[in-house]
């Protein structure tokens, strides 16, 4: 839904994730792997490096995991289980490096903005601070390319999104991929580059009852569905992924969404202006009052994209 990007210098936020790893050490092991198994390696590309793997774009990572798993799929299920193993084992292993990658991408140094979950945009996935001084993180580090079907990729910075729990479970996400082909993958990860759900998808509330009075909708919800008006197709399998017309019609987001609408409606400018002369205050502060557009952008509300795409702001 949101892009996920660092604020940070690109070739210093490289330079610093490189840090974390003995780089020298896991290229030695990548070269093993690859002597060991010359056919994956004739699959991925000649220039296979431990770096290119660490902080390569993510076009480059879905190259990989696609040559990755196309050879595997040749193969017997004991026979890719082996092979996948043998990854994991020979340098690759994600639950040797995850406390360090997940401190990586909480710290602020790094330029990383955590607050929702980039998926859905309904939950607040924040760290927050405890008593003691330590940090708790309520994020989950999701691999947008599955970390068990390609190893290769289980280290990799731009592979990376924070998460919630429920985009990221076997119910909703789990091992599946955003798009079914290549070029659909390399697009669809909101760490890509040129990813652009925020503007190509917008929320609206669609009459599904004929006739139904568009007035006070929270008073007859049913009437109603919130939807997508979706500009570029590509995004349909997003929605579809992380079910998001089912998780925003749920009764709580659905009612919240509706009474935005509601008052928006209510209250167009005229009416706005009309309450500021009264407060004596500016328009600007009236409606900030009114419809909390700097508060919620500022302190990172969920759902705010939708909420004011259904108030049309």
């Amino acid at each position: 839904m949101f892009r996920f990007v660092s604020s940070k210098n690109p070739v210093k936020l490289k330079k610093a994730y490189l840090a974390q790893y003995n780089v020298n050490l896991l290229q030695k092991k990548l070269d093993k792997l690859m002597t060991d198994y010359p056919n994956i390696k004739a699959a991925l590309s000649d220039d296979i490096t431990v770096k290119k793997l660490l902080v390569g774009n993510f076009k480059y990572l879905a190259k990989v995991y696609s040559a990755y798993t196309s050879y595997l799929n040749g193969k017997t299920p004991e026979e890719s289980l082996l092979i996948r193993s043998a990854f994991v084992k020979g340098g690759f292993n994600y639950d040797s490096h995850k406390s360090k990658i997940a401190n990586f991408l909480m710290n602020m140094n790094n330029g990383f903005d955590i607050h929702n979950c980039v998926y859905c945009d309904l939950e607040d996935v924040r760290t927050f601070t405890k008593a003691d001084g330590s940090d708790v993180r309520k994020f989950e580090t999701e691999h947008v390319l599955d970390k068990g079907v390609c190893p290769l990729v289980a280290l990799s910075l731009y592979n990376f999104v924070p998460s919630c729990g429920t985009c990221n479970g076997p119910g909703i996400k789990g091992m599946k991929t955003i798009g079914d082909t290549e070029g659909e993958i390399a697009k669809l990860s909101p760490s890509a580059e040129g990813y652009d759900f925020d503007g190509k998808v917008k929320f609206e509330v669609k009459v599904v009852t004929p006739g139904a009075t568009d007035l006070n909708t929270t008073t007859h919800a049913d009437d109603y569905e919130i939807d997508f008006n979706i500009i570029e197709n590509i995004y349909q399998k997003s929605i579809d992924l992380f079910e998001l017309k089912q998780r925003y019609n749920n009764k709580r987001e659905k009612m919240e969404l509706l009474k935005w609408r509601d008052k928006r409606r209510s209250n167009p400018n005229n009416i706005v202006q009309q309450f500021a002369d009264i407060k004596k205050v500016t328009f600007d502060e009236m409606f900030e009052e009114m419809f909390e557009l700097n508060l919620r952008r500022r302190e990172h509300y969920p759902m705010e994209k939708a909420r004011r795409e259904v108030m049309m702001l």
